[in-house]
């Protein structure tokens, strides 16, 4: 965990970039400069001082009594709203990819995937926030399938072989959860979401608002043995 003093340093810069053009200001009367009043200059940098030492003590109790308390967004909200005023601050992006992760172990959840069955809810995930899904296991295939030179029947697609996912590995869609019949629903083709591969491992914010499927990309009638399990974090189940 990040220490006070830690925290307390990685905030002085982006407050200290906030504050400069507090600083040296002087106020001008009818587009007329005067001359500059030392002593009150002196006051005010010693005030703008006091403001920033109050803001970095209140600053850092908040971020460290939210992420004790489990409040791990929060902490992050904080830490966006300064990334913000220096973006390439690396103590700051640290910081945050830290609470990312303890964002994600907080959430995490655990299911078995049928390698045989078709779309699998999980939960409902948020565009934009991180997302991770570990899966593990293995599973033997079988299929029936009769194929001809022209290749294997393919009477409904959204339920076939996905192309551009490896053969038999595990993937995913987000679709709309109100939609009906899932990711293979009645909407058009165009209008269908995009599944993508997961494998053992996929992290990245999702990229739309919705409900997340999984499901092995396996030729439909497999007849497949074995188990798969899936750690899941960042989505919450329905």
């Amino acid at each position: 965990m990040t220490s006070p003093l830690h925290i307390t340093r990685l905030l002085a810069i982006p407050l200290c970039l906030a504050a400069l053009p507090v600083l040296g200001q002087q106020s001008t009367a009818k587009g007329k400069s005067r001359p500059a009043n030392q002593p009150e200059l002196k006051r005010l940098d010693a005030k703008v001082e006091e403001v920033r030492d109050s803001f970095l003590r209140e600053t850092t109790k908040l971020i460290l009594s939210f992420e004790d308390a489990g409040q791990y967004d929060r902490a992050k909200m904080l830490l966006e709203s300064l990334q913000k005023l220096d973006p390439k601050n690396q103590v700051v992006n640290s910081k945050i990819a830290e609470l990312n992760q303890q964002i994600l172990d907080a959430s995490e959840f655990e299911i078995d995937i049928d390698p045989g069955e078709s779309w699998q809810p999980v939960g409902i995930v948020t565009r934009g926030k991180p997302l991770r899904i570990l899966v593990t296991g293995d599973y033997k295939l079988l299929t029936s399938i009769t194929a001809t030179a022209d290749g294997a029947p393919s009477d409904n697609p959204t339920e076939d072989m996905i192309p551009h996912v490896p053969f038999g590995a595990v993937m995913a869609v987000i679709a709309n959860p109100a939609a009906a019949g899932g990711p293979n629903g009645n909407a058009p083709n165009a209008q269908k979401p995009k599944p993508f591969t997961v494998g053992s491992k996929y992290e990245r914010p999702a990229d739309q608002d919705g409900l997340l499927y999984l499901k092995v990309n396996v030729p439909p009638g497999a007849k497949c043995t074995g188990r798969l399990e899936a750690k899941i974090s960042g989505a919450t189940q329905p």
